[in-house]
């Protein structure tokens, strides 16, 4: 139905535009002829209404400071009361640049030096560092694969909380296992947190990015004792493909919690948004529903396609379940390949450029992520390369499965 009001399939280059996907991987790796499948943005063109919105405020020409106005607000209130069907008082959102940085801010304020901060495992790394780079200790909790998806085993979760843990750092949809947490999970979350007195920090960046009848289920959601204790994170960077603009906020129930982050905030100096970023939020929560439906259309076919075409002819790779974000997160470990070796292949043989799994720690050895945010095109020639190059992985050393 959406499907044909847009061009997903066109290819766009972003080669030669300072863009960290297209430009800095391909200088790290030496090489221009990548297919780059890694970096988590899109290589679609943001919707129409937002390109309009920073057209007008490129034509007033003038860029000084700006500030956050009613349309700010008002457009998450109502894009959050789609989602959840409830109404966030406005004193509620708290702005911040970026959610990593709300992830710094909040281990900053609610834990000591010394202290210990849960995150699950594999984990996006940014948030590692926003534990270990604020000397704080990471405490892993392994998610297990049981019954054709990963979950967390809140027994291990018992056995390695302890009076110096004051944090658990979260991700629905998780990034890179794709989980879409269920609202029973959700609930045994907040009364594990409730219970050891840990505050929760829930990012929901992938929230608006779903599997074909998935339903996701946020922390706004969840009500007790833990709404004094939750801080939800979001913005529409992933949604409308735009991350280089640098937006989002946090919902923060309880006045204390808020006043803290607020000041911490004000500390480090990150009060003030960007100048497109008011105009995009505007924009973006209120013109864009419809492009939203049309690309997670897309994506959804681009995970069958993939998924197909892997099955027919890449056997040694194992997709695992995706329920969220935009990503795939495959085990390779039957190849007997070291990631290493397995890099080597993907770029010097397969000419395809995708994140090796110890970016996520050591329980992401053994996988690859993919992004499948781009043109069918172009995952076709991706996979084409890989088909090609497959039987080069029989002359890479073989090791065993507990060495992979």
């Amino acid at each position: 139905m959406y499907l044909n009001n847009y061009n997903f399939d066109q290819i766009i280059d972003r080669r030669n535009t300072n863009c960290a996907k297209w430009d800095t991987l391909a200088k790290i790796h030496h090489r221009n002829d990548l297919i780059h499948l890694g970096v988590a943005d899109m290589d679609f063109k943001s919707p129409q209404a937002i390109l309009d919105a920073f057209s007008r405020v490129v034509d007033h020409g003038v860029f000084g400071y700006s500030d956050l106005n009613d349309a700010f607000y008002t457009s998450i209130q109502k894009w959050l009361k789609k989602k959840t069907a409830l109404n966030i008082p406005r004193e509620w959102i708290v702005f911040c640049p970026r959610i990593n940085i709300a992830a710094g801010i909040c281990v900053e304020s609610f834990t000591k030096p010394g202290s210990k901060v849960i995150l699950n495992s594999p984990a996006y790394s940014p948030l590692r560092n926003a534990i270990t780079k604020n000397n704080r200790i990471v405490i892993e909790n392994r998610l297990v694969f049981k019954e054709g998806r990963f979950q967390m085993d809140f027994d291990y979760l018992e056995s390695i909380v302890d009076e110096d843990t004051e944090l658990f750092l979260f991700v629905n949809p998780d990034n890179p296992s794709g989980r879409v947490w269920s609202k029973a999970e959700m609930e045994q979350l907040a009364d594990f947190c409730v219970r050891h007195n840990l505050f929760l920090f829930v990012d929901e960046i992938h929230s608006d990015l779903l599997a074909e009848g998935i339903k996701h289920n946020s922390v706004l959601s969840l009500s007790g004792e833990i709404k004094d204790r939750y801080i939800y994170a979001g913005s529409l960077t992933k949604t409308f493909n735009i991350p280089g603009v640098i937006v989002s906020y946090m919902v923060i129930p309880n006045e204390k919690l808020r006043a803290k982050v607020r000041n911490e905030i004000d500390r480090i100096g990150m009060h003030n948004p960007n100048i497109f970023s008011v105009v995009a939020v505007e924009a973006g929560y209120n013109d864009c529903e419809d492009w939203l439906r049309a690309v997670t259309d897309y994506i959804n076919q681009n995970d069958k396609f993939f998924r197909e075409y892997v099955k027919r002819h890449l056997p040694g790779f194992h997709i695992m379940p995706r329920e969220g974000t935009y990503l795939l997160w495959i085990d390779y470990s039957s190849l007997g390949v070291a990631e290493d070796d397995l890099n080597d292949w993907f770029i010097n043989k397969a000419r395809v450029e995708v994140y090796m799994g110890s970016n996520f720690g050591k329980d992401g050895i053994g996988y690859i992520r993919v992004n499948l945010a781009t043109s069918r095109l172009l995952l076709q020639q991706a996979l084409e390369r890989m088909k090609e190059a497959y039987p080069l992985l029989q002359n890479y050393p073989e090791q065993t499965k507990n060495e992979v």
